[in-house]
């Protein structure tokens, strides 16, 4: 009974104590708790992350496009608005009238225009030098420019050269013969350096360029002695002759520079 009264009797003395102390070990297995659950919930999730990581899962089924892409090739390449049988309701066709009165059906544009064109004669051009007589102590030589630029260049010229003596087409170099009546002389030529022969007989000859003349039956229109730079206005647009040779014309619309090449017809034995 006295050890009774003693208890009391320190409890009433440090009760204050007693109940702080229980309060702070209540605390610290509440805190102790609270860590133990929160370290089970962080493994819980991380278990849960990998487990999402591993699992397998169906890929997504692609999206079927092909009636979308059929669609758009459809409206890129649209077919002819045709009805039957060469219908030209919705696709009309020009016709262009000759000047004789005869309609022109225009089905691929090149029924008119430069491409219509024809060649009905392509002449080449040449660079004559003749030994035209003998002058002591030199020499009187023709040359004739059929390709000058001028028609007052093209006729021929007289030249007079004497052994070495140089002018702007040739340079006398060497006289076979008696000088007084040569069986022929030697020129170099200015531009290639050439050494070529000409003779009271026989003439030197080179063509230089060619001179065309073009058809439009269209208009029923011819276009004669063309050369490199010639300009010709066909079905109302203007071409410049640009490339000649001895088988077609070049020519080059001056709108957009285009270029059409006009082709001699093969001669049919």
């Amino acid at each position: 009974m006295a050890s009774l009264s003693k208890v009391t009797e320190i409890f009433k003395l440090h009760y204050e104590k007693i109940i702080l102390s229980a309060v702070l070990a209540g605390l610290a297995a509440a805190v102790w708790f609270l860590y133990q659950e929160s370290a089970k919930e962080e493994e819980s999730a991380s278990q849960f992350v990998e487990n999402v990581g591993n699992r397998k899962v169906k890929g997504v089924k692609p999206v079927d496009l092909s009636v979308y892409q059929n669609g758009l090739k459809l409206a890129q390449n649209p077919p002819p608005l045709i009805l039957s049988g060469g219908h030209n309701v919705f696709n009309p066709v020009k016709w262009q009238r000759r000047p004789d009165g005869v309609l022109i059906k225009i089905q691929t544009g090149k029924e008119v225009g430069p491409e219509a064109m024809s060649i009905t004669k392509i002449t080449p051009l040449s660079f004559i030098i003749s030994l035209d007589r003998v002058a002591n102590p030199g020499y009187y030589f023709g040359v004739t420019r059929e390709s000058a630029e001028k028609p007052i260049d093209r006729t021929k010229k007289a030249k007079f050269a004497t052994l070495n003596a140089t002018n702007e087409f040739f340079t006398l170099r060497e006289v076979k013969g008696p000088p007084e009546d040569p069986t022929e002389v030697v020129l170099e030529l200015a531009d290639t350096k050439e050494r070529v022969t000409v003779s009271k007989t026989t003439e030197f000859k080179r063509v230089v360029g060619y001179e065309a003349e073009l058809k439009y039956t269209v208009e029923n229109k011819n276009y004669p002695k063309l050369r490199i730079g010639s300009t010709i206005t066909v079905a109302g647009d203007q071409y410049i002759i640009v490339a000649i040779n001895e088988n077609e014309v070049v020519l080059s619309a001056r709108l957009n520079d285009k270029k059409y090449t006009i082709r001699q017809a093969a001669v049919r034995n």
